[in-house]
């Protein structure tokens, strides 16, 4: 495929695409510094947990650091000590204190400024935490108890938003919930991507992992262009979430 009709197929993605692969290097390389090869090897080819002693940190503390943080910062939610953040534009917010008089929970990220009329919260899991449809949904289950909050939906109702959104990961499987707090009407489940091909490809690419990949990197960037980016990024998020409700 020539790059004329690659870039037509990415439409308005290619480069948040681009960042999206870059950063996914991230963790495998991560754990080839560790000569850990074979744990990642296990994560990304079984349902194995992360094992805390060989990686040398909490499982999701890990997660985040090398796998969450650097994907939400490619996809436009800026880490607010990075240079490329101005005081303006979508960030994240660890650990976010904003809800606490409301939500006795807190979640572990808020993603902010994508829209006024928007709260979008992030709850993260160490790997191979977040398994859709199986007994392992531990950020689905946290985004759940929230959206389905009537004193929740009601504070924020108060305080003229609109959408509650909600991105529950692992870092590897991503899942999007929302909900219409003025009308009351939830969508479960809006989204789900899985991140574990992607993961393996570079993987194997940087000799962290084992096998031969068949998916070459323009394959991937057009994948993750066409089916990741235009939900989760920071520049289509709204749009996406609005004509769910519409």
């Amino acid at each position: 495929m020539s790059e004329t009709s690659e870039n037509a197929v990415l439409g308005a993605h290619p480069v948040i695409a681009e960042r999206v692969c870059q950063q996914l290097q991230v963790f495998p390389r991560k754990f080839k510094e560790l000569g850990e090869g074979g744990e990642l090897e296990d994560v990304l080819t079984s349902p194995a947990k992360l094992s805390g002693p060989k990686i040398h940190q909490a499982p999701e503390d890990f997660t985040e650091q090398y796998l969450i943080e650097p994907l939400l910062h490619s996809l436009g939610y800026l880490n607010p000590i990075s240079e490329e953040y101005d005081g303006e534009g979508p960030h994240f917010v660890r650990r976010p204190t904003t809800f606490r008089k409301v939500e006795g929970n807190r979640p572990d990220y808020r993603l902010r400024n994508l829209s006024e009329d928007i709260v979008c919260i992030l709850e993260a899991k160490a790997a191979n935490r977040e398994r859709p449809r199986t007994a392992v949904e531990k950020a689905t289950e946290d985004i759940k108890a929230y959206v389905e909050s009537n004193t929740f939906s009601k504070y924020l109702k108060s305080r003229d938003q609109r959408y509650l959104v909600g991105i529950g990961t692992d870092g590897i499987r991503w899942s999007l919930w929302a909900k219409d707090v003025r009308a009351g009407e939830t969508k479960q489940r809006v989204k789900e991507i899985s991140l574990i091909e992607p993961l393996q490809v570079i993987a194997r690419q940087e000799d962290v992992i084992s096998g031969d990949s068949e998916t070459s990197r323009p394959e991937m960037r057009r994948e993750l262009a066409s089916k990741f980016t235009p939900v989760f990024s920071a520049r289509s998020l709204p749009g996406f979430v609005r004509s769910q409700f519409e």
